[in-house]
């Protein structure tokens, strides 16, 4: 991997070019996903490989070019790269347009950031602690899922709150019965 700061990433996010973020289906996703797994010394795509990258979801198949687009002079490992496309996108692509990853900032650092981790690289003048951790600040993912914990819990919490409150209730209707 080319020595690189998270800065550097997000500066080549926000100058993806719009043809990365067009419709799908005027591209040839597979194409480019294979193109760049051999621009970083990688095999092409297999007829049996690329057929994933051409019939993706939409806002997924926009993410894995702009991810591509992003990776493209990375250096990084052509295999990690294509494990990171094919299966390590879809949670980030169901929350999030594919356009805020050029366009936010905090999404731009993101990617940048899912990029590095995938490729096994610590973002330089980081420590790898500290990579994690701001990752863990800005991971879409990862809030999603604290937020859905969160929810559960509370309905849980409601739900005995109203059970309580339910059997206090009992309980005093059936002494008062009994007075």
């Amino acid at each position: 991997m080319i020595p690189c700061t998270v800065a550097d990433m997000t500066r080549r996010l926000a100058d993806t070019p719009p043809d990365f973020l067009a419709d799908p289906a005027a591209l040839a996703p597979a194409a480019i996903v294979s193109d760049t797994l051999v621009r970083l010394g990688g095999r092409p795509l297999t007829d049996r490989l690329a057929a994933r990258f051409a019939s993706g979801e939409p806002n997924w198949t926009r993410l894995v070019l702009v991810t591509c687009w992003l990776a493209a002079d990375s250096g990084g490992s052509p295999e990690r790269l294509h494990d990171l496309l094919a299966t390590g996108l879809a949670d980030l692509a169901a929350l999030v347009p594919a356009e805020r990853f050029a366009t936010d900032p905090d999404r731009r650092e993101e990617l940048a950031r899912v990029l590095l981790r995938a490729l096994g690289v610590v973002p330089l003048g980081e420590t790898a602690e500290q990579a994690a951790d701001r990752l863990d600040t800005v991971d879409s993912v990862r809030r999603h899922r604290l937020l859905a914990d969160a929810k559960a819990a509370e309905e849980r919490a409601e739900a005995i709150r109203r059970a309580m409150a339910e059997k206090r209730a009992r309980e005093a209707a059936a002494r008062y019965s009994q007075v």
